[in-house]
């Protein structure tokens, strides 16, 4: 009887994410029962009964949400970064995590981080943002916001892998000459792809587009500083759609300030928070309310619908394989 009594228990999913896929909670149901999201207080509600969560950024997994998880074994992440999840403590614990990090047959299949890099750097040369509002305003300010064109211009590609070749791509689809640096491919590799290999300072000193694309890592941490925007050309505008921890943003901000280089856009801030509380008082937030040169969105590069549709799908997939390995 106790043994009849295991076989028919199911493991508690709970979906740390607002809006999940309907096709990949039922994928899930054919290993547990599935919660989902609801609300915070719903989620912290059934926390301490989950064995998994399936996560996206909606929730931190510090030491003090793991202590409200008594029964967790899986933390699925559908995300590419996992600075969300205390890594630490969950192996501490016991706690397996997945996650598509490196999942590369499924990320080759994703390249809406790509494509908004462009739309960065068109609506950056471009003037688009400060162009719409002046004509909100009442404004017809035709050679004010003119711009600059693409072609013959050189782009700057800092890490070359999926991303990076994607965007080099486009640039070259754009008319432009393309450079790229990343120390673990070769340059045949990037010739391959439409680049020519450079030295990180030829490349700043070259491109009238900087775009960075490598991995955040304690490597990568503040790899780009004062010292490096000050190589780059008064005209040249910088990009980064990776990490905001990549980038030294107080160097980034002087470079700004002082007209080293003539504007940047970034996805993504240094110490972001699933709340966003992190703008409010965010440097380089600040600057962009009241100046033109500067672009920033709220992470938006894997956010689109069929992005967001694949990575959930995915993540389902790995938990439900997962959980048929290690039975309850």
């Amino acid at each position: 009887m106790h043994n009849s009594g295991r076989a028919r228990m199911k493991r508690v999913i709970l979906i740390a994410e607002r809006e999940f896929s309907p096709q990949a909670m039922r994928m899930l149901a054919r290993v547990g029962r599935v919660i989902p999201f609801g609300s915070r207080s719903v989620f912290f509600k059934n926390l301490p009964r989950a064995h998994v969560v399936v996560a996206g950024l909606e929730v931190n997994f510090t030491k003090a949400v793991l202590d409200r998880a008594p029964r967790l074994e899986l933390v699925a992440s559908r995300t590419t970064q996992l600075r969300h999840i205390d890594r630490a403590e969950t192996a501490r614990r016991g706690i397996a995590v997945v996650h598509i990090k490196g999942d590369s047959p499924v990320l080759r299949q994703i390249p809406s981080t790509a494509e908004e890099t462009f739309a960065l750097v068109l609506a950056l040369v471009r003037n688009i943002p400060w162009a719409m509002r002046s004509l909100e305003a009442g404004r017809w300010e035709r050679r004010r916001y003119g711009g600059h064109e693409l072609a013959g211009k050189t782009f700057g590609v800092i890490g070359f892998g999926r991303l990076g070749s994607y965007v080099a791509r486009y640039a070259r689809a754009f008319g432009m000459r393309v450079i790229a640096y990343d120390p673990y491919v070769s340059a045949s590799a990037m010739a391959r792809g439409g680049a020519r290999r450079a030295g990180l300072n030829a490349l700043l000193r070259a491109a009238d587009v900087v775009s960075v694309h490598c991995v955040y890592s304690d490597r990568t941490a503040g790899m780009l500083g004062a010292r490096h925007f000050r190589l780059m050309k008064p005209t040249a505008v910088f990009i980064n759609t990776a990490r905001g921890e990549i980038a030294d943003e107080s160097a980034l901000l002087a470079a700004l300030k002082a007209k080293r280089i003539a504007g940047a856009a970034v996805d993504t801030l240094a110490g972001e928070t699933p709340d966003g509380a992190h703008v409010k008082t965010h440097p380089l937030v600040d600057y962009a309310r009241t100046h033109e040169n500067m672009i920033i969105v709220p992470h938006l590069g894997g956010a689109t619908r069929e992005a967001t549709e694949k990575s959930m799908l995915h993540i389902a997939e790995l938990t439900v394989q997962w959980c048929r390995r290690h039975p309850l």
